[in-house]
């Protein structure tokens, strides 16, 4: 329920009082007190006379009766009566205090009467006061705004507070409050609130249901004088139902043996996913976990989940726990991730004859997804190939994934040579891996076919050596069909 209870103010007190006075008895109004000098509806106005007995008089005033009434109109509207209030000496004063509240605003013409008598004479003594009292509804303004709430979901808002009035408020205390909501954080102390200052006063809850709910903030505080006052606002918020959507989408991310998956959380509800704990599992890999704070509705965010790979790929399957509200949710999905290592192969091989050496230029390539370091090419020495200057092997250095560095080295042949084994050596993730190529003599084209004689490396294939040697055999099958057909010839004489 809405309250109000509002700010005041004294528009004037009339200064000169009007006196009737009895043979021997001299006295007046003094002096004449209102509190709070700025009173609200509903407020309680303390309204206190001076009532004085002047030296001069001969005898004492007996007060019988202080009324406070309505100044003009039909008949008299009589607000308070004090009686028996006592005798007042020659040369003395005394206070008395009346105590009225007006439930209304507005403008009123008082008029505060003393009635008394010569304690000598028993004759009548009258003092009247004129007041005019202004009651006004002057608070320091509210303003509340609330966001957009869903239910059984902690949301926030503020309560501003405008101090319009000409003076400072002190114990200012905000607090709000609500029907089918859960407050979570309702009240704000200030020990004051300047005069044409503003405050903002945060405040959480968390509604029930979805629908209509009103929020209620409740404004006390002091004015100048000791007057505590109470002043109330009322917003209406709208609730939505909760509708929930997170989704999983993982992919692998990284190179080499340096994998990982890159896990986005997809919030399509309307209402945050808090405290998100992200993990993955997998037969043959190993993950580590993220907690990601929260994640807003109709927003997503991205997690990285390290991985140790035991073999080349794995099947995983991805989870996220998370609370929306009070509830607790979940999310999952699947992903597959695959480790490819740095791995060298030579591609554009050319070889050329110079004088009594070989020349074999050529790429070495990794075709893997990490850096190779340290790589080496080199002619590997047999009984009929011996590696020669000036390049008997090349340090190609660093090849990084996808890329490829050129290299050089020479080799002396001896009889009948079809290939020279050359031979690749490199560093992937800290394993120290060799792999020999058969490159063939026999054409000076770029690209030669290449015959992996032997290696300690997974990277090689079958398909590929069995290529090579089909095409080895069709090689040594021509030059022996060449050479028979040359021994058929007669010898020149």
């Amino acid at each position: 329920m809405r309250r109000l209870t509002v700010l005041v103010l004294i528009a004037s007190v009339a200064a000169v009082p009007v006196t009737v006075a009895g043979a021997g008895v001299n006295a007046s109004i003094s002096d004449f007190q209102i509190s709070p000098d700025s009173p609200a509806p509903g407020e309680s106005i303390t309204f206190t006379p001076t009532i004085q007995n002047a030296q001069s008089s001969s005898a004492p005033l007996q007060i019988n009766a202080i009324a406070l009434r309505k100044a003009s109109g039909r008949g008299v509207t009589e607000y308070e009566r004090i009686t028996d209030v006592g005798t007042v000496s020659p040369g003395s004063s005394v206070q008395v205090p009346l105590t009225h509240t007006f439930e209304e605003a507005g403008t009123r013409n008082l008029r505060l009467i003393v009635y008394g008598e010569n304690t000598n004479t028993n004759e009548s003594v009258q003092l009247r006061y004129p007041i005019s009292l202004s009651v006004e509804e002057n608070h320091p303004q509210l303003d509340i705004r609330a966001n957009e709430s869903v239910a059984g979901v902690p949301a926030s808002g503020t309560v501003t507070v405008a101090n319009g009035l000409d003076t400072p408020v002190s114990n200012v205390e905000i607090t709000v409050s609500g029907d089918g909501v859960t407050m979570l954080e309702d009240r704000t102390v200030l020990a004051t609130l300047p005069a044409g200052n503003t405050a903002s006063a945060p405040f959480r809850f968390r509604p029930e249901s979805d629908g209509t709910h009103e929020l209620e903030a409740t404004l006390s505080y002091t004015v100048p004088g000791g007057t505590d006052r109470t002043v109330t606002r009322t917003k209406t918020i709208q609730t939505e139902e909760l509708r929930e959507g997170v989704v999983l989408d993982a992919s692998g991310v990284g190179t080499g043996t340096d994998r990982a998956l890159a896990v986005d959380v997809i919030n399509q509800g309307n209402a945050p996913a808090e405290d998100v704990v992200v993990t993955a599992s997998a037969a043959n890999a190993t993950f580590q976990r993220t907690i990601v704070s929260s994640v807003p509705a109709g927003s997503s965010k991205r997690v990285r989940l390290n991985a140790t790979m035991s073999e080349g790929s794995a099947d995983v399957s991805v989870d996220a726990n998370y609370e929306i509200g009070t509830r607790q949710r979940s999310a999952s999905t699947t992903a597959q991730l695959r480790s490819v290592p740095g791995a060298i192969q030579l591609t554009g091989v050319s070889v050329t004859r110079e004088g009594g050496h070989l020349q074999i230029s050529g790429s070495a390539s990794n075709v893997g997804m990490s850096s190779a370091n340290s790589v080496i090419v080199g002619v590997v020495p047999t009984e009929n190939v011996e590696p020669v200057e000036p390049n008997k092997d090349y340090f190609v250095g660093t090849v990084p994934s996808s890329d490829f560095v050129s290299f050089d080295v020479t080799a002396r042949t001896t009889g009948n040579v079809s290939s020279v084994p050359v031979q690749v050596s490199y560093l992937v993730d800290g394993t120290r891996k060799q792999r020999t190529f058969a490159v063939e003599t026999g054409t000076t084209s770029s690209g030669p076919v290449q015959t992996p004689a032997q290696s300690n490396d997974s990277g090689g294939g079958l398909l590929p050596i069995l290529a090579i040697g089909a095409v080895a055999v069709i090689v040594v099958a021509g030059i022996l069909i060449r050479w028979s057909r040359r021994s058929d010839e007669p010898d020149d004489i």
